[in-house]
């Protein structure tokens, strides 16, 4: 009995290390080149009973991307009811790179900064 139930226990030990090396070689050929920075936004609105989930599931998705320097996951804030707010502010404590902004506090975001996609403006002024 102990031995059916030490194989049992070793097979799923070596599928969970497969799984693990699948994974890094997937993240290694899919690689991103250049800028390290990710930034993934998730906008809630009202009730939503689904805010947790979609706040969690992005950021596992930022730290399946591995070594990337200037990530984040941004709450938007769409009116969200009280509720919500307060799930979405305990899970943003969760992680150190996610944060809640208003619809005002994300457009400023992008005004204070250089452009998004430098390379291609730099070709258009070259034109």
């Amino acid at each position: 009995m102990l031995e059916v139930i030490g194989g049992v226990l070793g097979v799923f030990l070596m599928l969970l290390g497969f799984v693990e090396i699948f994974k890094h070689a997937v993240l290694l050929i899919l690689r991103m080149k250049g800028e390290k920075e990710i930034m993934i936004v998730v906008p809630v609105r009202g009730h939503n009973e689904e805010a947790e989930l979609l706040l969690r599931s992005a950021a596992e998705r930022v730290r399946w991307a591995g070594d990337m320097r200037d990530s984040r996951v941004i709450c938007l804030d769409c009116d969200m009811d009280e509720e919500t707010r307060k799930i979405c502010t305990l899970i943003a404590k969760d992680y150190s790179f996610m944060e809640i902004r208003t619809l005002p506090e994300f457009e400023a975001l992008f005004s204070d900064k250089k452009p998004l996609y430098p390379i291609a403006q730099q070709e258009e002024d070259q034109v």
